[in-house]
């Protein structure tokens, strides 16, 4: 407990975790404005860009997959929170206090997932909020769909945590890191649209995990609608795993 203190009073005195939130705040306000204001108020120019009007109960789960899809914010958090100790002392002092890297590993993969769970739980309850207000429609989701919400976006930020943990403990400097989990969240991004691909797709299985039917031509380009909700839990748990072994074996390698 004293090491998911220590993590916790790390991550709360630091401006970083303030801003990025703000940051998607926005941009789940700009994806509303998009989805749910722009195609009410103007149906016509929304059709002709292939906008789908989404109606209630639907524009939930919409917008719970929109944002959720945000995993650049665990990512990020990840390798700035994890990589600013390799350019002080921080993660040798931390070493010297307690040598054993599986619980400084845990700690910190724990303090952050549930920092980025926290930060898309406010933004798919904001969301929700707009949709209450602006969407047409009628009805919501029940209870039980929306603990099945906290559980699935639980998951989804363990899973993307562990891949920004590992590109840092791999590269040990925070710019490169960043640039390699970015194109890592592209490129799975893109390569979605091969279908094969999508079988062991981190996105894929993101995209997967709300079971979204979206109308029309825009719900082609998304991918991972026909992974099926087990097949995606897998791909994440095998993701999370892949990333939490890389973070290890990076810091093993490095400090032996």
């Amino acid at each position: 407990m004293s090491l998911l203190h220590a993590e916790y009073l790390k991550l709360s005195r630091r401006r970083l975790y303030l801003v990025m939130v703000l940051i998607l705040a926005a941009l789940v306000g700009l994806l509303a404005m998009a989805f749910l204001v722009f195609p009410q108020v103007a149906p016509e120019a929304a059709a002709e860009g292939g906008l789908p009007i989404i109606d209630k109960p639907a524009a939930y789960l919409f917008g719970a997959q929109q944002v959720a899809g945000q995993t650049w914010f665990p990512l990020i958090l990840a390798v700035v929170m994890l990589g600013s100790e390799f350019g002080s002392t921080v993660w040798a002092t931390a070493l010297s206090r307690d040598s054993r890297r599986i619980p400084q590993i845990t700690a910190r993969f724990v303090v952050l997932a549930v920092a980025a769970w926290l930060a898309v739980t406010l933004g798919i309850a904001g969301w929700a909020a707009i949709t209450a207000i602006a969407a047409s429609g009628e009805g919501g989701l029940t209870v039980t769909d929306w603990l099945g919400l906290v559980w699935k976006v639980g998951l989804i930020e363990l899973a993307w945590t562990a891949i920004g943990l590992g590109a840092v403990a791999m590269l040990r400097s925070v710019g490169p890191a960043i640039g390699a989990a970015l194109a890592f969240y592209f490129v799975d991004s893109l390569v979605i649209l091969w279908r094969p691909y999508q079988n062991i797709s981190l996105s894929a299985a993101t995209t997967a995990m709300f079971q979204v039917e979206i109308p029309g031509e825009f719900g082609e380009i998304f991918g991972g609608s026909s992974l099926a909700l087990w097949h995606a839990v897998i791909i994440m748990l095998a993701w999370t795993a892949l990333g939490f072994f890389l973070t290890w074996w990076g810091l093993h390698r490095r400090d032996a």
